[in-house]
């Protein structure tokens, strides 16, 4: 068994995405030269230097995601979804970096960004650590140890749930880190099959040819209410997490209470 691989784990009915997504990673990352899967469902994606993986049927989310995890043989992946468009350089160095760590701490999780704050230092000045409990501890974006990241999928999950859940069956784990600075920007496209405008902006911007039609536009009263869910998720992400567990605690016995 090697011991680092790359996969994007996408689905067929995201296969518009597939050709913009890899030729933003090539442009972003054209030192990489480790293994990289694409993961799918029935339709494979082939393109030099990419090996594809099928899941077979697509029952659901977290099924076809362990199907298609089963088949590369490494002990460390790096998992990236179609719909997170690498928006920035990938530095090689710092991407070595952090295969080396999570390969010499046998680490189980390393988040690449930094929306959430680790919890405590660590011997490496570019890395934190994530204590037990912490919130949104597992993303399904990230470096993983492939045989935790089996363990802990569970038929039936979609990703949010995985995220939520997921996060809580880690909490008798230790192993989990965070990069201090972020690896590289991204870009989300897409939320719940509609396009972010925002992104398509970005998108038009930057010459990735997408194809439009295949999704509507989040617009009006749902478009608003995403804009807020993010803005709430990014003031909420900068107060530490044990504080937010007391203040919904407090928010709970008010509630039984009244």
């Amino acid at each position: 068994m090697s011991d680092f691989a790359i996969l994007i784990l996408s689905c067929d009915k995201y296969s518009d995405l597939w050709a913009p997504f890899m030729g933003q990673f090539r442009k972003q990352f054209p030192e990489n030269n480790y293994p990289v899967y694409f993961g799918t469902n029935e339709i494979p994606f082939s393109e030099n230097g990419v090996i594809p993986i099928l899941s077979g049927e697509d029952r659901d989310w977290s099924s076809s995601f362990r199907a298609i995890l089963q088949q590369i043989p490494a002990r460390k992946v790096f998992v990236l979804l179609e719909d997170l468009m690498v928006a920035t350089r990938i530095d090689a160095a710092r991407f070595r970096h952090c295969v080396e760590f999570i390969e010499r701490h046998d680490a189980l999780h390393l988040k690449y960004w930094n929306h959430i704050k680790t919890d405590r230092d660590t011997n490496d000045p570019a890395i934190g650590e994530f204590k037990r409990g912490a919130p949104y501890r597992a993303t399904v974006a990230a470096f993983w140890d492939r045989d935790y990241l089996l363990k802990l999928l569970l038929d039936g999950e979609n990703p949010w749930n995985f995220e939520i859940m997921g996060s809580y069956r880690t909490s008798y784990s230790d192993g989990f880190y965070g990069m201090k600075e972020p690896l590289f920007d991204f870009v989300n496209l897409v939320e719940k099959g509609h396009w972010i405008p925002d992104s398509l902006r970005w998108a038009k911007q930057e010459g990735v040819a997408l194809d439009v039609a295949k999704r509507p536009a989040l617009t009006g009263q749902r478009g608003r209410i995403a804009v807020l869910q993010t803005l709430y998720f990014g003031w909420m992400a900068r107060v530490p997490w044990p504080r937010r567990l007391r203040w919904m605690h407090t928010l709970r016995r008010a509630l039984i209470c009244y």
